[in-house]
């Protein structure tokens, strides 16, 4: 490719001469016999001839130039395509490797969990000797539902998950000592402490902890309810929880809602995010991604359990909605275009629609 480019440079080269050396055969012409009109027959033809022949070397200029280039571009597509097809390689033998950690670490769980069944719980002076509750916090953390990279692959990254959570700030704007409920990796965490709030985070999965607790923020591992049952009524300004209620039971979520409004003081606000199930595109491709989801909620079954419970100003608060995935109108040119495209409208909202939504409510006087 190279010796090819090199070849191109030298004909260019060649042609510029040439150009250059008939350009100055015309004007040596038009400078010596003055205007075309009071030129000789000959004089005219010597300058046609010139002028023919600077249009055919202009032109095989270009053509070479055009050579020139599009082996410049091909050698630099190739080192492109090159470059891609070894980082392609070198991403499928990562993820063969990663293929095979995964499934050494289920082993690895389903072996500890043979293990466990088969101890009894030693005593020594009459008290347990802590060894079997040691395999189970191993157990936990070799949990496939514990890789924080499940979360990292298909949530999106950190960066993006702040972007998406900035719009719930404004509501937490006169709150302090805010809780987060299913913290994760510490987004919101982070994001309040920027505003300068006092926050908590908790979470149950070590490894999403791991995380949070790496950048230095209050983040601790409970269970939602017994978290919340163990404090004070009144003693938060703001609850706020991400994608966690589809993981609960109605039982569960129902009694965390009525602790949130018994520890929230007065005038607090609380926020519930979740994957939106009157987006079908989000029921299938979000929503049933994860297998540790219970149940979708309707938007409407939360703002009620917000409302019997007590909260005021219940509202639900949905995403954009999915504009890249949406079918396509027809033009209103076509005589079909009305019906079609109030058709293709009610489509897209039920395939379509905001693939998140959050219910949030206020704790008001009395």
């Amino acid at each position: 490719m190279r010796r090819i480019i090199e070849e191109l440079i030298e004909k260019r080269k060649q042609q510029q001469v040439k150009l250059k050396k008939t350009l100055e055969e015309l004007g040596h012409l038009i400078e010596a016999k003055g205007f075309f009109g009071r030129l000789p027959g000959k004089s005219k033809k010597k300058i046609s001839e010139s002028l023919l022949d600077f249009n055919r070397a202009l032109n095989e200029l270009i053509t070479i130039q055009d050579k020139e280039w599009d082996a410049y571009s091909n050698n630099h597509s190739s080192m492109v395509f090159k470059s891609l097809e070894w980082k392609i390689e070198k991403l499928e033998a990562e993820y063969s490797n990663v293929k095979t950690l995964l499934a050494n670490f289920i082993t690895m769980e389903k072996s500890l969990e043979r293990l466990i069944d088969s101890i009894d719980e030693k005593t020594i002076d009459g008290e347990k000797t802590g060894t079997l509750s040691q395999l189970q916090r191993i157990k936990e953390q070799l949990s496939p539902y514990q890789y924080s990279d499940f979360e990292q692959r298909f949530r999106g990254d950190e960066n993006k998950v702040e972007e998406k959570l900035k719009k719930y700030l404004p509501i937490f704007f006169p709150s302090d000592h805010i809780l987060d409920i299913g913290c994760g990796r510490g987004e919101f965490v982070r994001l309040l402490q920027e505003q300068g709030k006092q926050v908590e985070g908790i979470d149950i999965s070590e490894s999403m902890l791991r995380i949070a607790m790496e950048k230095g923020l209050p983040c601790s591992k409970s269970d939602a309810l017994d978290y919340l049952r163990r404090q004070p009524g009144g003693s938060r300004g703001g609850i706020f929880s991400a994608q966690v209620i589809e993981h609960m039971e109605p039982d569960y979520l129902r009694d965390l809602v009525i602790e949130a409004f018994r520890v929230l003081h007065e005038n607090s606000p609380i926020v519930l995010e979740t994957v939106n199930p009157l987006s079908l595109f989000a029921l299938s491709n979000i929503y049933f991604l994860d297998v540790t989801h219970r149940r979708p909620l309707h938007p409407e079954f939360m703002r009620y359990l917000l409302e019997s419970t007590g909260f005021s100003d219940v509202n639900i608060i949905y995403s954009e909605a999915l504009v890249e995935e949406q079918l396509e109108g027809i033009s209103p040119e076509n005589h079909l275009a009305r019906e079609f495209n109030t058709n293709v409208d009610k489509l897209n909202k039920l395939l379509y629609a905001s693939p998140v939504y959050a219910v949030t409510g206020i704790k008001k006087q009395g």
